[in-house]
Parts: structure tokens; C-alpha cells; sequence
């Protein structure tokens, strides 16, 4: 750290020890969680830092109790799906009927079906595909993703698991399609409509370098520069590796990749944690004696589940 960084927080962490901030700004701000990992890692701060973050922690654990325990607000007024969901809406049945049934909001899978950016901006993002589901950018919640399209072009591309083949970089890379999914025959067509840019979206659950921490990011508008379709004697299937290049003028990949943000990933943690709760509510381990779990005592809404698992 350079000297006037350092003197800057002794400074900011001075003030910040002397002022009288609420318990909501606390929670809010999340500025425990900065000053706890900065109290937390003494070999990698400057004494006088750690000094002045220790001093806050102990006045505020006076006034509101063990900073650790204040939980991320995601539900409540103010939190990220505050108005959106509940935690027992851990189904994407559930999900769909709230969202039918309040006022406000629109779940149309065709208007992710049309071309351009949507107005969505390179680096947003989602806790996981169901929300982006919800937002217009993909007209599906599956997490295992796939294209966008329909009977005339291909719109976009959620890219989860293997399907990021290679490339030198995130703007440059192969994308293998998969066996059943018909929008690669629009990716691939001769008419005019297949140059249309794509959507590109990453998944955390994609095996690349370049996917977010967490959740689902969307990066930019890509057109498709070549392709090529080989035979696999082995699972009997025609593999179509399409190359996608990124348009020159997206925000550059070094400033879409900061996200997701650390309260992003914090409350895609939250997310899981709380719906894991509502789901062993759902599902207590022990009933009368016997093992119950989902997989013993599948139903619709369970099999429905599996779609949204982030």
C-alpha cells in the first residue's frame, strides 16, 4: 500500500470510530464485513489499521452485539429479492406463481427471443439463471443452459459445464453445442438471420477461467465467425464447435469480469444458505424413524426443483 492510502484509512477508520452509526447502516453498508477482515488478517495490514479496526469492532460489539452474527439482508426491505421471493420459494414452480401473481412483474420467455443487448449492459448479473430468467435476457431458468431461439435465429448463449471448449481469451473462444439443442442449427444457418449478434451469458458453474465467482454474468454481444460439425464414434453423436468473437466495441472483458461484486457473491451465499434451510424444513432428515429425502419422495415441485439449483 502506498503511504496516503494508508494515512487515507487511518483517517477515514478515525472518523468512522467516532461517529454514532446505526445498527441499519451497519447491516447495510456491510462495512463490518471490511473492518472484521481487516481486524482478521494482522500479517497483511499495517498495525496502526489494525489497530483502529480493532478499537471499532469493540465499540460496536458493545452497543449491537457480536458483529459475526449480523446476517446479509436479501428477503428484507432493502435486500437484493426484497419484493421478489420469498425463502420457501425454492422451486421454479414457486418462483413462476409468485411472480404470476404479483403486480409488477412480467415473465414473458419470448421477449428474450428477440436480437440486440436488450438494454442490458456487459457485467450484470444474477444470483442464477431463474432471475435472469425473470429479467427478459434468456427465456429459460434452466441451469444447464443452452441457446436462445427459435424457428427463425438464435438470440443467445447461457454457457455452463464444458461448453467453453478454447480460445486465447474471454473474447475469442469455442463454444461446443449440445446434442439436442436445436438452436444450433440457427447458430449455424446460411440465412441472413444468423449474423445477428448473440447474447453471451457465463454461469459459475462453467469449467473456464473466465466464468464469475458466482451466479450467472452476462458479457457482451458476440458474432459467430466460423464453425465446424465432427463425428464422435464413440457416444455416436455430431459435435458442432461454433467460434464466437465479441464485438470490438463491448465493455472491455478486464472490467466485465470485477463482477460478481463481493456483496454480490455475499448474498448468492445467503441465497443458497437460506433455501437450503427452507428445503430441510421441507424435508427433515429423521421422520418417525426413517430417512426422508427429496430423492425418496419425488414429487412435481421437487422434480421442478432441479431446474433452479443455482
Amino acid at each position: 500500500m502506498h503511504a496516503d492510502d494508508v494515512l487515507g484509512l487511518k483517517d477515514f477508520f478515525q472518523e468512522l470510530r467516532l461517529s454514532n452509526i446505526s445498527l441499519d447502516d451497519i447491516r447495510y453498508s456491510r462495512i463490518h464485513k471490511a473492518i472484521l477482515d481487516i481486524s482478521g488478517k494482522a500479517t497483511r495490514w499495517p498495525s496502526k489499521l489494525i489497530d483502529r479496526c480493532d478499537a471499532i469492532i469493540d465499540i460496536w460489539q458493545a452497543k449491537y452485539g457480536d458483529l459475526s452474527q449480523l446476517v446479509t439482508m436479501l428477503y428484507e426491505p432493502g435486500g437484493r429479492l426484497h419484493g421478489i421471493c420469498k425463502p420457501e420459494d425454492t422451486s421454479c414452480e414457486a418462483l413462476l406463481i409468485r411472480w404470476l401473481r404479483t403486480p409488477g412483474i412480467s415473465v414473458i420467455p419470448s421477449r428474450a427471443r428477440r436480437h440486440g443487448d436488450l438494454g442490458f449492459k456487459p457485467g450484470d448479473w444474477w444470483i442464477n439463471p431463474m432471475f435472469a430468467f425473470k429479467d427478459g435476457i434468456i427465456d429459460s431458468g434452466d441451469p444447464n443452459g443452452g441457446i436462445v431461439a427459435d424457428a427463425a435465429s438464435a438470440y443467445a448463449v447461457l454457457l455452463t459445464d464444458s461448453d467453453e471448449l478454447s480460445g486465447p481469451g474471454p473474447d475469442l473462444f469455442r463454444y461446443r453445442t449440445r446434442t439436442h439443442d436445436r438452436g444450433r442449427y440457427r447458430m449455424t444457418s446460411a440465412r441472413w438471420e444468423a449474423r445477428f449478434p448473440l447474447r453471451v451469458l457465463r454461469s459459475d458453474s462453467l469449467r473456464s477461467l473466465w466464468a464469475p465467482r458466482a451466479g450467472v454474468r452476462y458479457d457482451g454481444l458476440h458474432t459467430v465467425q466460423s464453425w465446424s460439425v465432427t463425428y464422435d464414434t464413440v457416444k455416436k453423436e455430431y459435435n458442432y464447435d461454433i467460434t464466437l468473437k465479441r464485438l470490438p466495441g463491448e465493455t472491455p472483458m478486464t472490467e466485465v469480469m470485477v463482477r460478481p461484486w463481493a456483496e454480490e457473491v455475499e448474498d448468492y451465499k445467503e441465497y443458497k444458505r437460506l433455501r437450503h434451510q427452507a428445503r430441510e424444513r421441507r424435508w427433515p432428515t429423521k421422520q418417525h424413524g426413517h430417512d426422508i429425502s427429496p430423492a425418496q419422495n419425488p414429487s412435481k415441485t421437487d422434480r421442478l426443483d432441479g431446474m433452479t439449483s443455482p
